[in-house]
C-alpha cells in the first residue's frame, strides 16, 4: 500500500479529474458511499455528522444525505462560516437544505444530542489541516472525545497533520478512519498512529495510474504486502541454498544477545549459522543454540578480539555478516568493524554496540564495498546523527531517509512505527505492540534480517520483511502471554508467519 503526503494526494486527485475527466463531485460521492458502508457495519441508528467548510465537510454533507435517505436518524453540525463552504461541498450542502435537513451550529444543542447518538462522523478538517484549533470546533472536538461515542473519521482524524501525524492542541480520537486512494503519513506516525484507530483504505474510482504517475516511493504493510515478497522453496534443495550467516558479537556479560540473534536467524530459515564469539561464553551460547557452529576467539579489554586470519576466513565464507550484537564497547571494536567494511563484498548488518563503534567514524560507510544495513533505535540514531531523540521520533522518515542517502546504507529506524529507508524508498511498518519493549527484541530482529539477506533477498526487502515478521511474532506472543512475553517467546512465532 502506497503512503502519500498531502501534496501528492492533491496531485493524484487533480490527475483523476484532468486526465480521466472524472468530476471531483463523483470522487466526493464515492468517498461518502465508502464511509456509509462502515457506518452500516457498526450498527449505529442515530448518527451525528460534524462537518467543516472544506471538501472534508463536503464528504460529511454527502454522508449525512446517504444516512437520511436510507432511514437513519441523522443530525448535521457545522461550526464554521457557512459562506466559506467550498464548491463541491456547497453542492452537497444545498442538497441537504433541499431535503429540509437543518445544518445546526448551536454548541449546547450539540452537547445534548451527542449524549443520545450511537456514532459520530468526523468530517471537520481533512488532510490539508495545520495549526491549532480554537472556538466552537475546539469545544466540539473536546465534547466528542469526552462522550465515549464511537467515532468514524473521514480521511484523517481532525487535528492530525497529514504529513507528520503530529497532533494539534486537540484532535479527534477515532475508532475507525476511512481514507481514500492511499494511506497518509499521518495514519502511521506520531500521535496519528494512535488516534486514527483502525484505518481502511477505499478506492473511490481514482485510476491506479494516477498514483503510479505521481512516483510515490513510500509504502506500508496492508493486505498481502509485504508477505507477498516471501519466496517459495524448491523440493530439491539443501542447507547451502539458504545462506551462511556469521554473527559477530557477545561478551561475558551479554552472551544471550548472540543466542537470540542466532536462534531467530535459524527460525527464519537460514541454512547455516555461525556464531563468532569469545571462548569464555561458548558453553552458554552453545547450550541455547545447538544447531549453530562456532568460531571461538580471544578477548581483549573484556571484549572479543578476532585474529586477522579468522576475519579473512569469515569474510571469504559469509553470505552475510551481522556485527555488534552484545559485543561491548572496547576501543578496538571499531578497528574490527573498519576491517570488515573495507574488505567484505558481502552484506553487513550493524546493530547495538556495532552502531556505538560506528559513531566514532561513520564515514567508513561511504567507502564500503558491500551493502550495509544499520538497525538503530532512536537513542543509537541520536548518537549517530547528533539529533535529539525527540526530534528523531517526530521526524522519523526524514531522519532515516537523509542518513540512508548520505551514507549509502539501508537504514532501519526502530520504534512503534519502524521506518526502513534506502535512498528515496521508504517503508513504514505497523506490526508489533508495546510488549516488544523488552531486552533482546532488537537482537531477534537482527537475526531475522540477516537470515533473509543470507537467503538471497535484497537488503531493503529483507528489512521490510524482517520488521514485518518481527512485529507479527510479537503480536502472536502477546496473544498468548500478554505484555509478559520475552524475546525468546517471540522467536517461537517467527516460522508460523513464513508459510507459503
Amino acid at each position: 500500500m502506497f503512503v502519500a503526503d498531502s501534496k501528492q494526494m492533491k496531485e493524484i486527485d487533480k490527475r483523476a479529474v484532468s486526465t480521466y475527466g472524472i468530476p471531483s463531485i463523483i470522487l466526493m460521492e464515492n468517498a461518502a458511499m465508502s464511509v456509509f458502508k462502515y457506518i452500516k457495519e457498526c450498527g449505529a441508528k442515530k448518527v451525528l455528522v460534524v462537518c467543516g467548510t472544506g471538501n472534508n465537510g463536503g464528504d460529511g454533507f454527502a454522508i449525512a444525505r446517504l444516512l437520511y435517505v436510507n432511514g437513519y436518524d441523522v443530525s448535521v453540525y457545522c461550526f464554521g462560516n457557512l459562506n466559506k463552504i467550498s464548491m463541491d461541498a456547497k453542492v452537497n450542502f444545498e442538497i441537504l437544505k433541499n431535503l429540509y435537513i437543518n445544518i445546526k451550529s448551536d454548541l449546547k444543542e450539540f452537547e445534548y444530542e451527542i449524549k443520545c447518538c450511537d456514532a459520530v462522523v468526523d468530517a471537520i478538517f481533512g488532510t490539508g489541516f495545520k495549526g491549532e484549533i480554537s472556538g466552537d470546533y475546539y469545544k466540539a472536538i473536546k465534547c466528542i472525545n469526552e462522550s465515549g461515542k464511537y467515532v468514524i473519521s473521514v480521511d484523517i482524524p481532525s487535528g492530525i497533520e497529514s504529513d507528520t501525524g503530529k497532533a494539534s492542541n486537540i484532535c479527534i480520537k477515532a475508532g475507525t478512519t476511512v481514507t481514500f486512494g492511499c494511506l497518509k503519513y499521518g495514519h502511521l506516525l506520531n500521535e496519528g498512529r494512535c488516534y486514527s484507530g483502525r484505518v481502511y483504505v477505499e478506492n473511490i474510482s481514482i485510476p491506479l495510474s494516477c498514483v503510479h504517475d505521481e512516483g510515490i516511493k513510500s509504502r506500508t504493510n496492508y493486505g498481502d504486502y509485504p508477505l507477498c515478497l516471501i519466496k517459495g522453496r524448491e523440493i530439491d534443495t539443501n542447507k547451502s541454498d539458504y545462506g551462511r550467516i556469521f554473527i559477530i558479537g557477545g561478551n561475558v556479560n551479554m552472551s544471550g544477545a548472540v543466542s537470540l540473534c542466532a536462534k531467530a536467524s535459524l527460525r527464519t530459515g537460514s541454512g547455516l549459522v555461525s556464531c563468532v564469539i569469545p571462548k569464555s561464553i561458548v558453553e552458554r551460547v552453545g547450550i541455547l543454540v545447538p544447531e549453530a557452529t562456532y568460531v571461538l576467539c580471544d578477548e581483549r579489554d573484556g571484549c572479543i578480539d578476532i585474529k586477522k586470519e579468522q576475519l579473512d576466513n569469515i569474510i571469504k565464507s559469509a553470505d552475510v555478516i551481522a556485527f555488534g550484537i552484545g559485543i561491548g564497547r572496547a576501543n578496538h571494536i571499531i578497528e574490527l568493524l573498519e576491517y570488515i567494511i573495507k574488505n567484505s563484498t558481502k552484506p553487513i548488518v550493524i546493530d547495538a554496540d556495532g552502531l556505538n563503534a560506528l559513531c566514532k567514524d561513520k564515514d567508513i560507510l561511504k567507502n564500503a564495498k558491500s551493502k550495509i544495513v544499520i538497525t538503530p533505535h532512536p537513542g543509537e540514531m541520536s548518537r549517530l546523527t547528533g539529533f535529539t531523540t525527540k526530534y528523531i521520533n517526530e521526524n522519523r522518515v526524514k531522519v532515516a531517509s537523509d542518513f540512508s542517502r548520505e551514507y549509502n546504507c539501508v537504514t532501519l529506524l526502530k520504534g512503534s512505527s519502524t521506518v526502513v529507508a534506502y535512498k528515496d524508498e521508504i517503508y513504514i511498518n505497523t506490526t508489533g505492540n508495546p510488549g516488544m519493549a523488552t531486552g533482546g527484541s532488537g537482537d531477534v530482529l537482527t537475526g531475522i534480517i540477516a537470515s533473509f539477506i543470507g537467503q538471497g533477498y535484497d537488503e531493503y526487502e529483507a528489512c521490510i520483511l524482517g520488521s514485518y515478521i518481527h512485529g507479527l511474532a510479537g503480536d502472536d506472543a502477546y496473544d498468548d502471554y500478554g505484555y509478559g512475553f520475552t524475546s525468546l517467546d517471540m522467536i517461537d512465532y517467527i516460522g508460523k508467519n513464513l508459510k507459503m
